[in-house]
């Protein structure tokens, strides 16, 4: 039981790590609508039946892709189960909260949403450039 513990714990890795690899594919870049470099800030949480439900917002540093007109703060909001580790189907971005990064998005009503159930930050020190060289082959 507790090999295949393990082993699950690896191959859940292992997607994960594949999926960072893969939004940095054109095909996974063109499909969000926002693509902006900045921090994200909690707001407020509230508890639901479905878990904590988290507000935020992403100060903008710089627009990637996208239009976000005239605003410096986009709406963010995500949810994450009430037990930490207990369900690997929703991401929690409290690690992220503060942190520089490059936000892959999408609209969802009035707010946005990361992209991909875990995909939707990355390190800016790490992928700026490569995501920078995809869009502007994207926009070709």
């Amino acid at each position: 039981m507790k090999s295949l513990s393990i082993l699950l714990l690896f191959a859940a890795v292992g997607l994960i790590k594949a999926q960072e690899v893969d939004v940095l594919l054109p095909a996974s870049l063109a499909k969000v609508d926002v693509v902006v470099v900045g921090k994200l800030y909690s707001d407020f949480k509230f508890p639901w039946f479905d878990g904590w439900n988290e507000r935020g917002h992403i100060q903008v540093d710089r627009v990637l892709k996208g239009d976000i007109g005239n605003v410096d703060s986009l709406p963010f909001a995500w949810e994450r189960d009430f037990r930490q580790g207990w369900c690997l189907t929703r991401p929690d971005w409290r690690g992220a909260v503060g942190k520089p990064g490059i936000w892959l998005l999408n609209r969802d009503g009035s707010r946005y949403r990361a992209a991909d159930l875990f995909i939707g930050h990355l390190d800016p020190a790490k992928h700026l450039e490569r995501v920078v060289r995809v869009l502007a082959e994207i926009r070709k």
